[in-house]
């Protein structure tokens, strides 16, 4: 009979945990859901005053369409610079606040690198390598934000199809996605749909669209739209076969990918040998490496040289040329 209550109450104590756990798991769920919907409904507000703040009414499809056609016909380097920054995410800094910490580091470092070493033609070197951090930042969060909005790319085109297939517009359809995906697709689709509900008329909207993201399977359903719009046709279906195309895409850039893996990983070796072995005899030796310092013209062309290797590496296997 003692082994019966034990048992009993084990069953009893074991129960008791796992209805807690339950519990606080679906309390959990729930909080977790409860976020999700104010980060949206933030990410909505957010669009839409930032939409209210560039649109006026009338004057909205006049200034984005010129200021469209001035980025396509004339590019300048600060055009550039600022829609690098607009297609990076990067919210709350300005792109001449980035432009001022380079120019900063550059004279810093530079100043500092220069003073330490006697000599002006390193602290140049080293301040204009400084200098570049903030752009390389700049464009590592744009590359890494355009690779996660490609890749919610195909699911979020069949989503659009199939609330085509529905019988709703492409408005309500870009709104859909706006709800149901995460950032940074919903970002840019709700803004598109904010600024189309404020006066921008479709076509002038998804051309900003595919300016803001810079993304090039979004410059083609663009396309697709436009040519949809104006010359008919089933949209729903063209949509399913773009998914298609981008996931192709996608396959295709991840067998380059691995069938370059081992070339690159050889270039990025050779590029590093070279680099790690001088430090490595500069701790063990530091006298040995001195009389190599007398042809600073070697060292500076060996690296120009090895930057140049690496460029051409990486446009024989970047895949978007």
């Amino acid at each position: 009979m003692l082994y019966f209550f034990a048992g009993l109450a084990f069953v009893a104590g074991f129960a008791l945990v796992a209805g807690l756990n339950l519990m606080l798991i679906e309390l959990m769920e729930d909080r977790k859901r409860h976020y999700t919907e104010i980060a949206k409904e933030e990410m909505r507000l957010r669009n839409a005053e930032r939409a209210r703040m560039e649109i006026d009414a009338k004057e909205a499809q006049q200034k984005a369409v010129s200021q469209i056609s001035k980025y396509m016909d004339n590019p300048t380097m600060w055009g550039k610079w600022k829609l690098t920054v607009a297609q990076s995410g990067i919210v709350g800094v300005k792109p001449e606040t980035f432009v001022i910490i380079a120019a900063c580091l550059v004279v810093v470092s530079g100043t500092a690198v220069g003073l330490l070493s006697s000599s002006a033609l390193i602290g140049i070197v080293v301040g204009l390598a400084t200098g570049s951090i903030p752009f390389v930042y700049v464009n590592q969060k744009r590359n890494q934000r355009q690779k996660k909005l490609l890749s919610q790319l195909p699911d979020a085109y069949e989503m659009l199809s199939r609330v085509l297939r529905s019988g709703q517009t492409v408005s309500q359809a870009m709104r859909a996605i706006a709800d149901e995906f995460t950032s940074p697709i919903a970002e840019e689709f709700a803004y598109c749909w904010e600024q189309q509900n404020l006066g921008l008329t479709p076509e002038a909207a998804l051309k900003e669209l595919a300016r803001r993201t810079g993304v090039l399977e979004v410059k083609i359903f663009v396309v697709a739209l436009t040519i949809n719009s104006s010359a008919g046709g089933n949209l729903s279906n063209l949509l399913n076969k773009l998914s298609l195309v981008i996931r192709d895409r996608e396959r295709m850039r991840h067998k380059i990918m691995a069938l370059t893996a081992e070339g690159r990983m050889q270039a990025y070796m050779l590029i590093a040998l070279p680099i790690g072995l001088a430090v490595v005899l500069s701790v063990l030796s530091p006298t040995y490496l001195r009389p190599l310092l007398d042809y600073k013209f070697l060292i500076f062309g060996t690296i120009a040289w090895m930057f140049v290797g690496f460029l051409w590496m990486q446009s024989i296997i970047n895949f978007d040329q």
